[in-house]
């Protein structure tokens, strides 16, 4: 009887050892992939930390030296200014693959419909009669680091009020990353759906040159998106495990060109940079004729901006953030302002074309709230230039009758003779 209770417990015994052999190993493999999930999570830090080697891109709270760029807040509202905008994220948006998400804060509001608010915003949609001004642009445009009544829109609409009389709805689409080519896209996104301004305003530079290969900024996010979608559940499990990462197993080919990237363009000789950069301005001069032959037949005033940036006509012993290694970080904005300004004094890029790259020349002041964003007080000089450039040269006309519709206003007899006079800075005639 004893040996027979004997052998009848060896099962018993042979699961047990199993089972603690298997929830041991459990528990190491768990803890194997804590401490080298651990490893990566520091060698991200001290890899970012290499990158903002000297000084920062931008503060990520209250900092003495952004007083002078914020001179009406206190350390507490900078701060809290810093966080809303640190906290901004994007989502998915049809033909232009994102945007900013709504919000609602203190210093910072996106609408659901995709603008941020400037202000004494209008409603959405415009309201029928009112004289409506769109703008477009990256993040500049959007006003990242000041609140929503700093943007550019919005002491754009404020300087029409208070120097010029004129009562104007505008909406900011601006938005990070984007370029010309996306502007382009909500542009005719905005139209198709039915909302036609009577003009369109695009700020732009800055993303072109960081941007020099023309891809939107998600457009990696969206490719292992899609290439996940074709991954079994499993596999997608084992490949996010940071083992699994660390040794660099079971990772989905890359589709992208590693020739394409920003680091990239500082590796090519020379001749090679330029080319790159010619093909930039190429996109942006075929970008602005395809703008323009959308804003004609909508009968909208296009005006084009190319914006101020820290490396071009900017003393950046006076700025916040002069220091920063834009060479190295932005390596093609320097010599691509350069050809861009060689670009518009040999050839006549029409009247709806403004140069504001350099606004900000001989002004001893700081005007960045970090590396690349405006001050208020230089979105405020941006802001009050258009309005003055567009008024000198006749664009102004645009806005004789605010408050009455752009249909009126088409039909009516001194409109059809104002447009002969438009045609030519509608459409990027000569200066």
């Amino acid at each position: 009887m004893t040996a027979n209770k004997s052998n009848s417990s060896w099962p018993a015994i042979g699961y047990t050892s199993i089972a603690i052999i298997c929830f041991n190993s459990l528990i190491l493999f768990l803890m194997i992939n804590l401490v080298v999930g651990a490893a990566l999570d520091v060698k991200q830090h001290f890899r970012k930390k290499a990158a903002t080697t000297g000084t920062p891109w931008a503060y990520k709270s209250f900092n003495p030296a952004l007083s002078a760029v914020h001179p009406d807040l206190t350390p507490e509202e900078i701060t809290s200014l810093i966080a809303e905008t640190r906290h901004l994220t994007q989502t998915y948006d049809p033909y232009t693959q994102f945007k900013e998400k709504p919000s609602h804060g203190q210093y910072v509001s996106v609408d659901p419909r995709g603008f941020r608010l400037v202000a004494h915003q209008q409603s959405w949609p415009p309201p029928k009669g009112e004289f409506t001004v769109f703008f477009f642009g990256g993040s500049t445009t959007f006003g990242y680091g000041v609140e929503d009544s700093l943007t550019v829109p919005s002491l754009f609409q404020e300087v029409l009020a208070r120097d010029y009389g004129i009562a104007a709805g505008v909406y900011n689409f601006g938005r990070g990353s984007y370029f010309s080519v996306q502007e382009r896209y909500l542009f005719e996104k905005l139209l198709i759906e039915g909302f036609v301004p009577d003009v369109a305003v695009f700020i732009d530079g800055l993303n072109d040159f960081t941007n020099v290969y023309g891809e939107p900024a998600r457009t990696k996010d969206l490719q292992d998106f899609m290439d996940g979608g074709e991954i079994s559940l499993p596999r997608r499990v084992l490949r996010a495990l940071p083992v699994t990462r660390a040794l660099g197993l079971m990772q989905a080919p890359r589709r992208d060109d590693p020739g394409k990237s920003r680091d990239s363009f500082k590796k090519f000789p020379p001749a090679h940079q330029k080319e790159i950069l010619r093909r930039v301005v190429e996109r942006y001069l075929t970008n602005k004729r395809m703008t323009e032959a959308l804003a004609r037949e909508f009968n909208v005033v296009p005006v084009f901006v190319w914006q101020p940036v820290p490396v071009y006509k900017h003393d950046r012993q006076h700025c916040v953030f002069g220091g920063y290694d834009y060479d190295n970080g932005l390596p093609a904005l320097r010599p691509g302002y350069q050809l861009m300004a060689e670009t518009a004094e040999k050839q006549p890029l029409g009247r709806n074309f403004i140069w504001a790259a350099d606004i900000q020349e001989n002004l001893e002041k700081p005007l960045y709230v970090d590396a690349v964003h405006y001050g208020g007080e230089l979105s405020r000089i941006l802001a009050k230039s258009i309005a003055e450039k567009v008024r000198k040269r006749n664009l102004h006309e645009a806005f004789t009758a605010p408050g009455v519709s752009s249909t009126l206003r088409a039909n009516s007899e001194p409109a059809r003779k104002h447009e002969v006079g438009l045609t030519s800075l509608r459409y990027g005639g000569a200066r």
